[in-house]
């Protein structure tokens, strides 16, 4: 589902349900940072919750070494797919860039319709900065760099 469909999708259960009660948003919170964590995908993990009916439960991310924040997406998917097998409905929209993951999540945990939201981003792993090359003192010439080599026979 694109982000612009899970939008209106989900604005339209807020409408006509209530927000989970806290507990339910500690327990989803706490399910989804162990998942996060045990999955090996990223090297750094913060969940939080807000008060924003729009990302009651919140997480930034840094992907593993290796991990490129598409992969981490699919990861994201699979994960949310097991924790929101125990509730009454869910929905969700993965979106991903070379510099960016971004997914979006609701669930409702009765027949209430009491929902959960759910707001995760994660960012590449850091790539180190490259050293910088040596300079000359003033006034000496760098030798330049060797282009090619000569076989004696």
């Amino acid at each position: 589902m694109d982000m612009t469909s899970f939008h209106k999708l989900r604005w339209a259960v807020q409408e006509n349900a209530h927000r989970a009660d806290p507990h339910h948003a500690a327990a989803l919170q706490t399910a989804l940072e162990q998942s996060l964590r045990a999955s090996r995908l990223f090297a750094e993990v913060e969940v939080g919750r807000t008060d924003d009916p729009d990302q009651m439960v919140i997480g930034v991310c840094r992907c593993a070494d290796g991990v490129a924040p598409w992969e981490a997406g699919v990861g994201v998917e699979r994960l949310w797919g097991v924790l929101a097998l125990e509730t009454k409905w869910e929905a969700h929209a993965v979106g991903c860039t070379d510099s960016l993951m971004e997914f979006e999540g609701a669930v409702t945990v009765d027949d209430s319709g009491h929902y959960i939201t759910v707001h995760l981003v994660a960012e590449p792993a850091v790539v180190p900065e490259p050293a910088p090359a040596a300079q000359a003192p003033e006034g000496e010439a760098t030798p330049a760099p060797s282009v090619g080599a000569t076989v004696d026979a």
